[in-house]
C-alpha cells in the first residue's frame, strides 16, 4: 500500500516527459498586446542602450519587464522564473538573466544630474537620456492605443504616493519613513497613465507639479478640446492655477476642481456663512443618493496672494463641513471639520461638482494601489536613484499595456477588474505547447471557463494590430 506524501490522498511524482507545459498560459495575450502596439520599433528608436548586437535586444528586456510584472513578479530575481519556463520561451518570450536585468536598470543611472541632492533639500533632478527615451516609448504607446478613436475630452487626475524603502540612499518622507514619492497623471476616461515623475521622499507633492501636468497634456491626441484637472491640495499652487486659467490659442480649454488649502482667511469666510446656506452633501452609492453627515455651501473668497489676472473670471470656492458622528469636538476644538474645493467650473451644480471631484479617490488612488501592490512599483530594487526611476516607469508602461489589452481585447465588463482578478481568471491558465507539422499550438482544456474569452481576445488583438 502506497503512503501519501501529504494530507491529501495523492503522491507527488516528477514528470520526465518532454511535454512543454506552462502555468502562465494567458501571458501570451500580454505579449501580443505589447507587439500589437508596435513597442519593439518604438524601443529600438528611443532606447538604444546596448552598444553591440547580443543575445537580447532592448525590446526583449522591456517585454520581459512587462511580462514578469504582469505575471506577479516583484523583484529582479523573479525574472528567473519566466526565464526557465520553456513553454513561454517556445512561444517567443525572451527573458534575460537577473544579472543582465540589473545591468539594464543601472544603465539608466547617471550621477551628474544628482549633484546638489541632499536629504534636507528638495531636488527634482533632470531625467537621464535613457529615462527620457523610456518616456518617449510611453508616449508612442498612448498614441498607438488611441489611433482608431477620437476622444474629445480628457479628465486628468494628479496624485503623489509614498513608496517605502529601507535603503540608506532613500530620504525621509513626510510620513516619517524612508522612501520615494513619485507623481502620476492619470487619464480617467481611457484608463491610461499619461505622465509620471519619480521623486525623492523629501520632495513635497506640490513641488513643480505644473511640469507634470504639462507633460500629461502634451501627449493627448489633437482631438481633445476640453481638459478637466482634478487633484488634492498638492495642486493648489498659484503657478498651476494661473496656467490652467490662461486662455491660449490652439490649446484646449482647461477646467479644474482642486482641493484648496483651508487657510485662516478661508476658514473665517466659511464659518461666517449663514446656517441656511448649508445643504446636505449626499453620497452616491449602489442604492442611490444617501445623506451622510457632510454639508456643502458656496463661499465667496479671494486669496490675498495674487493668483489671477484682473480680466480673468473669478474662481469659485465650495466649502464642505463634516460633523463628528458622536457630536464631539474635533482635536482643534471646533464642532466641524472643514474642506474646500476651488474651481473655474461655474455651470455645474455645486453638489454634482463636489461628488465628481471626489471620484478621483476611486481612480488615481486606485491606480497607485495597483502600481504598488498588484504590480511591482512598491518594491524598488536598487540603491541608484535613476535605476529605481526606470523600474517605476516600466511599471507605468506595464499598467498601460494591460489597460490596452482589457480595452481592446476583452468585453467591457472586464475593463474595471483589478490585475489580480485578471491573473486568477486569464493569465494563470495552465496550457500545453505542442509543435506539429511545423506549426505551434497552445492547448487549453476546452471546458476551461476562460477558453472562449481567450480565443476572442486573440482575434480582437489581431484586428487591432492590423488596423
Amino acid at each position: 500500500m502506497s503512503i501519501p506524501q501529504g494530507l491529501l490522498p495523492f503522491q507527488l511524482i516528477e514528470d520526465a516527459s518532454n511535454v512543454l507545459i506552462t502555468s502562465f498560459g494567458g501571458l501570451p495575450l500580454v505579449m501580443e498586446t505589447f507587439r500589437a502596439l508596435g513597442l519593439a520599433d518604438s524601443i529600438q528608436k528611443h532606447l538604444p542602450i546596448l552598444q553591440r548586437e547580443g543575445k537580447y535586444r532592448e525590446a526583449d528586456y522591456v517585454e520581459s519587464f512587462v511580462s514578469v510584472f504582469a505575471a506577479g513578479g516583484e523583484c529582479v530575481d523573479d525574472f528567473e522564473r519566466l526565464r526557465t519556463d520553456e513553454g513561454l520561451k517556445k512561444l517567443g518570450l525572451r527573458v534575460p538573466s537577473p544579472e543582465s536585468v540589473r545591468w539594464f536598470l543601472n544603465a539608466f543611472h547617471e550621477e551628474e544630474p544628482l549633484q546638489g541632492r541632499l536629504p534636507h533639500e528638495a531636488l527634482i533632478p533632470e531625467e537621464t537620456a535613457w529615462l527620457q527615451g523610456l518616456r518617449a516609448v510611453l508616449k508612442d504607446l498612448i498614441g498607438k492605443a488611441l489611433r482608431k478613436s477620437k476622444p474629445l475630452q480628457a479628465t486628468i487626475d494628479l496624485d503623489a504616493t509614498v513608496v517605502e524603502s529601507y535603503k540608506r540612499e532613500a530620504y525621509w518622507t513626510y510620513l516619517g519613513e524612508r522612501g520615494y514619492q513619485p507623481v502620476i497623471a492619470y487619464w480617467a476616461e481611457e484608463d491610461l497613465l499619461v505622465a509620471d515623475q519619480f521623486r525623492d521622499g523629501n520632495v513635497p507633492a506640490g513641488m513643480e507639479l505644473l511640469a507634470v501636468l504639462q507633460e500629461a497634456i502634451s501627449v493627448l491626441p489633437p482631438t481633445v478640446r476640453l481638459i478637466r484637472v482634478r487633484s488634492d491640495t498638492a495642486a493648489y499652487r498659484h503657478d498651476l492655477l494661473d496656467w490652467c486659467r490662461k486662455e491660449v490659442t490652439g490649446r484646449p480649454r482647461i477646467e479644474f476642481a482642486i482641493s484648496a488649502e483651508v487657510t485662516e482667511e478661508l476658514r473665517a469666510a466659511i464659518q461666517a456663512l449663514p446656517e441656511e446656506t448649508w445643504k446636505p452633501l449626499r453620497k452616491v452609492t449602489d442604492q442611490g443618493l444617501v445623506i451622510g453627515r457632510k454639508e456643502w455651501a458656496e463661499v465667496e473668497f479671494v486669496p490675498t496672494k495674487p493668483s489671477r489676472k484682473k480680466q480673468m473670471e473669478p474662481d469659485r470656492y465650495l466649502a464642505i463641513r463634516i460633523e463628528p458622528a458622536q457630536r464631539e469636538l474635533f482635536g482643534d476644538g471646533t464642532p466641524y471639520h472643514y474642506f474646500a474645493v476651488v474651481t473655474n467650473m461655474w455651470r455645474w451644480h455645486g453638489e454634482k461638482l463636489l461628488q465628481w471631484q471626489r471620484e478621483r479617490c476611486g481612480t488615481v488612488e486606485k491606480v497607485h494601489d495597483v502600481l504598488k501592490n498588484d504590480l511591482a512599483g512598491g518594491v524598488l530594487p536598487a540603491k541608484r536613484f535613476f535605476a529605481n526611476a526606470a523600474w517605476w516607469r516600466l511599471n507605468v508602461l506595464t499598467y498601460n499595456v494591460l489597460a490596452v489589452m482589457k480595452r481592446k481585447a476583452l468585453p467591457s465588463s472586464w475593463w474595471p477588474v483589478r490585475l489580480k482578478t485578471l491573473r486568477y481568471h486569464l493569465l494563470g491558465i495552465a496550457a500545453r505547447i505542442i509543435e506539429h507539422g511545423r506549426r505551434l499550438f497552445l492547448k487549453i482544456a476546452n471546458h476551461h471557463p476562460s477558453f472562449l474569452l481567450y480565443k476572442e481576445a486573440r482575434e480582437k488583438l489581431l484586428l487591432f494590430s492590423s488596423a
